[in-house]
């Protein structure tokens, strides 16, 4: 995960040689039932995880039910899900705004709401972000990386996970609660990346009903997470944050 280099470190007091901690990046190629879906770049750990995560919050699978086998061979991700129909596989791909590859969604398969049911008070929110950078180990070693934290709606931490993306770091985090067998629907979500579209996306495929960040949303992805009734929280840095979408799930008492 991590490699060192030699640079020349620059502050105040001058100059000097110096030896700096640096995130590795790989680039993997992930294949569903033989058919290869996207080649992307990842830090190279948790690659099953990042398999289902993936696969969930693209809307490739329905869930993690659908999934029989990950298998990781090098730099090759094998998915098996057997009741997954060609056509799913073929779908279209697009770039985001970070490089990363995505299903390209249609817009009539995100029209579902996700239940109001479930609150979480503003304090348990400022917690979790405050918190975020306690689970970011490889960011406080290097800098160089995004942390995904999924909490219950008491704070309590259920998964996390960094990377080099932002969105593979969601992709990690919810793989690895999937996996374990906890309800996404029970949490939220906190990171450390800007929300656009592709980003509300993920978070709503996987059902989780609330996300917040201490960056921006961008205007699409408010009005996804308004259409989908899904939480969405920006610029959280206690005591303020801005909620664009069902402000109805946050207690603000």
């Amino acid at each position: 995960m991590i490699c060192e280099y030699d640079v020349i470190s620059v502050d105040a007091d001058g100059h000097g040689p110096r030896r700096v901690q640096v995130c590795r990046e790989e680039r993997v190629h992930l294949e569903v039932n033989g058919i290869h879906v996207a080649s992307l770049t990842v830090s190279p750990r948790e690659l099953a995880e990042f398999a289902c995560g993936y696969c969930v919050t693209e809307g490739i699978v329905p869930g993690i039910f659908v999934i029989s086998e990950v298998e990781v061979k090098g730099d090759r991700i094998h998915v098996a899900a057997p009741a997954i129909e060609r056509e799913i596989l073929a779908r279209p791909k697009e770039i985001r705004t970070s490089g990363c590859v995505g299903v390209i969604q249609d817009e009539h398969t995100m029209r579902v709401s996700l239940p109001i049911a479930d609150r979480v008070s503003r304090r348990v929110i400022y917690s979790a972000m405050e918190c975020l950078n306690d689970h970011a180990v490889l960011w406080r070693e290097t800098g160089g990386t995004h942390c995904t934290v999924l909490y219950d709606m008491a704070g309590s931490a259920v998964s996390h996970a960094e990377d080099v993306g932002r969105h593979n770091s969601v992709d990690k985090a919810i793989g690895k609660a999937l996996l374990s067998g906890i309800d996404p629907g029970k949490t939220f979500l906190c990171c450390s990346g800007r929300m656009p579209e592709g980003m509300v996306s993920k978070v709503y495929h996987a059902g989780i009903p609330i996300v917040v960040t201490n960056n921006a949303p961008s205007a699409a992805g408010i009005d996804l997470a308004r259409r989908v009734k899904l939480t969405l929280t920006g610029f959280v840095r206690p005591p303020r944050m801005n909620i664009y979408s069902v402000p109805e799930r946050i207690i603000l008492d």
